[in-house]
């Protein structure tokens, strides 16, 4: 199952999985801390930059790792192999949209540490499953 996944293939999945795991963990460790001390007055105008160029970076990458395995997944006819980062891809996406988006939207009105404070710590759910994700595509792809 495993070899019936192209050399091409495999080494755009774990291009994209390692950008961004590079991305996440640079958001994880600097960036979303930074915003603590970003003054009051230029919070808004910090953070719509901010949302506006990291989607630029974050949404197609996000979006080719996800047309990736799940094209994956049905090459190898939903091996367990490529179900566990689908289900990683699918985990990430809900704690995008369903955690991280909505902070993001509260901080579209002003600064408020209490919100930064949320999104710093909820951000690790995606940091450790972007983590474990390009281990396992790692993993397998050394084993092939």
């Amino acid at each position: 199952m495993i070899n019936s996944i192209s050399n091409t293939e495999w080494l755009a999945h774990l291009a994209t999985s390692w950008a961004l795991f590079g991305l996440i963990w640079t958001i994880q460790l600097s960036h979303y801390p930074s915003f603590r001390f970003v003054d009051e007055d230029q919070f808004s105008v910090f953070h719509l930059h901010h949302t506006r160029s990291i989607t630029l970076v974050v949404m197609p990458l996000m979006l080719l790792e996800l047309g990736l395995v799940f094209w994956q997944n049905y090459q190898t006819n939903w091996s367990w192999i490529w179900v566990v980062p689908l289900v990683l891809v699918l985990l990430i996406w809900a704690s995008t949209f369903f955690i991280s988006v909505p902070l993001h939207t509260q901080l579209e009105g002003g600064k408020n540490l209490d919100v930064i404070k949320k999104l710093v710590d909820t951000n690790w759910i995606r940091t450790i499953l972007w983590s474990v994700k390009v281990g396992w595509v790692s993993y397998f792809f050394l084993k092939t």
